[in-house]
């Protein structure tokens, strides 16, 4: 039977030597590791916070407290993300979007995990530098996780970012799949839709819109895609009926944004009062906008103010009240064409309305004449001031001087029905019938509903 071999008494010496500088060098490493990290934890304690900014040029009171109060929370609380985020927002509600983003970039140093803040550095980045705000909105919708809100916001800006920049695969992406994460989900079936007609698949662009046709975050734009892809179609008719609702609808409010929703809410002064007027306005409460406008004329007797009071007084039947307003906008600021158009507009209503052969009316549609001329004089592109001008040289008697106008005016909006419906008047009133049929054409094929088509296609056999 064979013996087991002797160990050799160097090579056990030299093992143990080698295991020794292992556990030596694990140690020292570990000791490294350590003590860095060490270094570095107590570094970033020792380090001051950043000193929040704040903007320099903050004119109106009010909105320089509200920024201030949110700005003494983060002096409060340097280590708070939310603080310094709701600083940035307030900031940003305000246009100061440059101290805004160095406040998120704080905030998002505090709490990665927050999608708030970088979807916010997104929407600041559209503006600033769109190349860097793909990043933020995939960084916002990576924290987001599983909250749907947040998650859609961020997925389906960024894939309307990477449509712009015609990376039309991976917005198409994006949008089928918010789309399979909520089948209701319109914002994602618009932008299908967008994503179609820029693969040129008019078929499945217009499945895609109208599906959506009456969303009113949409609905404007949809009518204007419809129409284009209905000329393409040769479909005349229906381009003219889409081009109808288009020109008839106002443009499309953003669609809602959990940020952007509250940095609205946040707004003060003047951005937060053109809010609330907007608001009121468009639900028709013009009485309680015109008080909006008179209250901020206590502290401002700006064109602007003493325009919008005066419209929506005369939008109540306050013509002598409104008039008085609007022409003391004129004079604050003479260079307002706005202004000139709505002195314009208020007087023609209530001349129209007094009766046109009066001494009164008459003497009104002259000023009409002058104002609105003043109005294109300013902006030449001012299509319904030359409507106007043209309108009250009719009511003058000036046929053939109104012409001159409503062509000008169609030379910018070639879809008006109302130029076009008043040059054919005035053409027939001249003797060239003519030229009036083929105004009154255009008209039908703009609104073929309207009354006073049938008076007009009339006119021509008399």
């Amino acid at each position: 039977m064979s013996e087991l071999p002797t160990p050799d008494p160097v090579s056990f010496q030299q093992s143990k030597a080698v295991a020794y500088r292992k556990r030596f060098l694990l140690v020292g490493i570990l000791a490294i590791v350590v003590g860095v990290g060490a270094w570095l934890f107590l570094r970033e304690k020792a380090e001051p916070p950043p000193e929040p900014p704040l903007p320099s040029a903050i004119k109106e009171a009010e909105v320089s407290r509200v920024v201030t109060k949110a700005r003494d929370k983060v002096l409060e609380k340097p280590d708070s993300a939310n603080a310094w985020g709701e600083y940035a927002l307030m900031l940003l509600a305000h246009l100061f979007d440059r101290e805004a983003d160095q406040c998120l970039a704080q905030a998002s140093k505090l709490d990665h995990n927050d999608p708030r803040w970088p979807h916010t550095r997104g929407l600041i980045a559209l503006k600033r530098e769109p190349a860097k705000a793909a990043d933020f909105f995939r960084q916002a919708a990576t924290a987001a996780g599983t909250n749907a809100k947040f998650r859609a916001a961020a997925n389906l800006t960024l894939a309307e970012t990477l449509l712009e920049q015609r990376d039309i695969d991976a917005a198409a992406e994006l949008f089928a799949k918010e789309l399979a994460a909520d089948g209701r989900q319109e914002r994602a079936i618009f932008g299908l839709g967008l994503v179609a007609l820029a693969r040129n698949d008019d078929t499945t662009a217009k499945r895609h819109f109208t599906a959506v046709a009456s969303n009113d975050f949409c609905r404007q734009q949809v009518a204007a895609h419809l129409a284009a892809i209905a000329r393409r179609a040769n479909d005349n008719d229906g381009a003219s009926q889409y081009e109808k609702t288009a020109n008839e609808l106002s443009t499309d409010p953003p669609w809602p944004d959990p940020v952007l929703d509250r940095v609205i809410d946040l707004r003060v002064g003047r951005r937060g009062r053109d809010r609330r007027i907007g608001m009121l306005e468009a639900n028709r409460q013009f009485s309680e906008a015109a008080q909006e406008y008179l209250t901020a004329l206590e502290d401002e007797r700006t064109s602007k103010n003493l325009v919008g009071a005066g419209v929506n007084l005369a939008r109540l039947g306050e013509y002598e009240r409104a008039l008085a307003l609007i022409r003391e906008g004129v004079q604050v600021d003479p260079s307002d064409s706005l202004a000139h158009y709505t002195l314009a507009l208020v007087l023609y209503t209530q001349a129209e309305k007094a009766g046109a052969s009066s001494a009164k009316s008459q003497a009104q549609f002259q000023e009409v004449v002058r104002e609105a001329q003043r109005a294109t004089e300013l902006k030449p592109d001012f299509a319904h001031a030359y409507l106007f001008w043209g309108l009250a040289l009719k009511q003058l008697g000036d046929n053939q001087g109104a012409i001159e106008p409503f062509r000008k005016g169609l030379t910018i909006r070639a879809d008006g029905f109302e130029l076009q419906l008043s040059l054919g008047q005035v053409l027939v009133a001249t003797g060239n019938k003519t030229e009036a049929a083929k105004c009154f054409e255009k008209a039908r094929q703009i609104n073929p509903d309207d009354p006073r088509l049938a008076e007009a296609f009339g006119s021509l056999t008399k």
